[in-house]
């Protein structure tokens, strides 16, 4: 038989601005064997977010850096290909924290799929597989059902807590957090306006995801055009990009209105990015609002049940996603990874591995 491979992106160098490939070494090893209670998962599809940039950099985060010499953290899909756990054989498809790899020793958990990707059982130093259900696409783990989805619920119905009739302005709407945000708000009664890059994004968002309006931020002065269409304010804005964008969202925000702040994508999430505003914070003195910040693991205890409430939306249609799929090598993660800083995403960034063996 022959001994399988995993070939991994190990993080070397911090880098500098926009992470290179060669900030990284790819490592051939062999594959471990699994031990008792653990199987072997062999990586098909590996998910990326603005936030892993953040983790490349030494600086203080909700997560603590990924440590030189070590796997890049990454959310991932996978394949049980060895292993005897009895509620976990082989062909099971599973998600956790795997990593920038082809192959990964994990432990299976009785968790549902959506819990935290970066959760790992620190005693025995392995990731905690989660059984994906058979019943929706496997890449919905990484992004609708997954950390990304989460982030969107919470943030959007817990904090941001659209009623009907209210005007929601999303940024970075045809991203994979954003898209699922304006979708949450529109099916709780609000008028929802997307900020995007682009006709492509624009004609999804508004065709596809139900978006009521979509300003073009790389053709389209947002402050000027988020008035026009809602003269009378924004009720929520919920952001994903920080900058500019920020600014000319709260220039909208209307009397008693709510910022919700959730990514700042526009830094690049670089050490050396310098802050670009928001200069006009006064406004929300001004006009009695309320800015929050929060990340997704506020919410852990909850993650089940907003799990639950999001798989159905999937299985009734009612909640679309979009997915950007790269195929190749796991080499590729870190142009893939930069994806979504040059703005070319639309929905879920995705690298889907291809393997010369099992």
């Amino acid at each position: 038989m022959t001994t399988r491979i995993n070939r991994r992106m190990v993080l070397t160098r911090r880098p500098v601005w926009t992470a290179k490939t060669d900030d990284f070494t790819v490592e051939q090893i062999p594959v471990q064997t699994p031990g008792p209670g653990e199987v072997l998962v062999r990586v098909d599809w590996i998910a990326f977010d603005p936030a892993m940039r953040g983790w490349m950099s030494e600086g203080p985060s909700y997560a603590p850096p990924v440590p030189l010499g070590e796997v890049m953290r990454a959310h991932a899909v996978g394949e049980v290909v060895a292993g005897e756990v009895a509620d976990c054989p082989v062909g099971t498809v599973v998600s956790g924290n795997f990593g920038w790899q082809t192959h990964v020793i994990a432990r299976p958990s009785r968790s549902a799929v959506g819990l935290l990707a970066h959760v790992h059982d620190e005693r025995l130093g392995v990731p905690l597989a989660h059984k994906v259900p058979e019943d929706v696409p496997p890449t919905a783990a990484l992004g609708v059902l997954g950390t990304t989805g989460l982030t969107a619920y919470f943030g959007m119905l817990e904090l941001g807590q659209p009623r009907p009739g209210d005007v929601v302005l999303v940024s970075g709407a045809a991203g994979a957090t954003g898209s699922v945000a304006g979708q949450l708000a529109r099916m709780a009664g609000a008028r929802t306006i997307g900020i995007a890059g682009g006709p492509e994004k624009s004609r999804w968002l508004t065709e596809v995801a139900g978006f009521d309006h979509v300003v073009d931020y790389k053709n389209e002065d947002v402050r000027g055009r988020v008035a026009e269409i809602a003269p009378g304010g924004v009720d929520l804005f919920y952001d994903n990009v920080g900058g500019s964008v920020l600014e000319g969202g709260i220039a909208n925000i209307a009397q008693r209105g709510t910022v919700v702040l959730c990514g700042g994508i526009s830094s690049g999430y670089s050490d050396e990015a310098t802050p670009v505003g928001p200069r006009n914070l006064s406004t929300i003195t001004v006009r009695s609002c309320v800015m929050k910040g929060f990340i997704v693991t506020d919410f852990a205890a909850r993650f089940a049940e907003a799990t639950a409430r999001l798989a159905g939306w999937v299985r009734d249609g009612r909640l679309v996603w979009a997915e950007d799929v790269q195929t190749g090598d796991v080499s590729l993660a870190v142009t893939t990874m930069n994806r979504l800083f040059d703005g070319n995403n639309l929905g879920k960034q995705l690298l889907r591995l291809e393997h010369g063996d099992g």
